[in-house]
This record gives structure tokens, sequence and C-alpha cells, in this order.
């Protein structure tokens, strides 16, 4: 599966973390697995590191969550739920003052978050 194929079937999942309001949110895997295109897959349910926090930018489902400022805690893997706690701003697109970033903005503050170079960085916009 290409990469943004990949990120594409979390769209909902990180549509859902980045309008979700409080800073804190439990979810069953069944509820995440339903905002999933085509369902998590079984790894998710049978070994943790599949809910890994990655800060070398690999790994779609991560990319989920901390594109949007979220991070998985407390992963109960027999009753198959996760915390999932929100790390930084809601509206990571978007400066301080409020004003949409530049796609060079937006690169280096992606590379910064998942400690990466700039040049590792490749945003496509569909539209």
């Amino acid at each position: 599966m290409q990469e943004d194929q990949a990120m594409s079937k979390y769209q909902m999942l990180t549509q859902f973390l980045d309008e979700h309001r409080d800073d804190k949110v439990c979810m069953s895997f069944v509820s995440i697995s339903e905002l999933v295109e085509g369902g998590l897959p079984d790894s998710a349910f049978k070994h943790r590191p599949w809910w890994a926090n990655r800060k070398d930018g690999s790994g779609s489902q991560n990319l989920a969550w901390q594109s949007v400022g979220w991070e998985t805690k407390d992963v109960n893997m027999e009753l198959d739920e996760v915390t999932f706690v929100r790390v930084s701003d809601p509206s990571p697109a978007k400066s301080a003052t409020g004003a949409a970033l530049s796609i060079a903005e937006a690169k280096a503050g992606l590379a910064a978050n998942f400690g990466v170079p700039e040049d590792a960085i490749e945003i496509h916009i569909r539209g």
C-alpha cells in the first residue's frame, strides 16, 4: 500500500481527533475500527507496538494521531481500549497568530515534530 493510500485509510480517525475539543479521549478498538477505512488490521488487536507513538516519521497509523497533536497512552490490550491525549495544539496547520502556515513552515514544523530532516517531509495537496 502506498503511503498516501495508507494515510487516507486513517483520515476519519485523524479528523475525529483533530475536531475533538477535550484533551483526552478513551476509545475502544472497535470504535476506532469503525473510523478506519477497511477497519483496523488484526495486528492492532494483538500487538501493543502497533499503538506506539513514533518520532521517526514512519507508520501511517501513528501519523493519524500524531499529525494532529495527539499521542496514545494507556493502551489496554485486554479491554481493547486506548486513551489518546492531546500533546500539542489541535490546529497545527495554523501559526500562533491564527494565519495559515506556508508549505515551508509546515514542513519545518513536521520535521521538528518527527525528528527528521525537512527534505524527508513531502506534502501532497489534493483537491
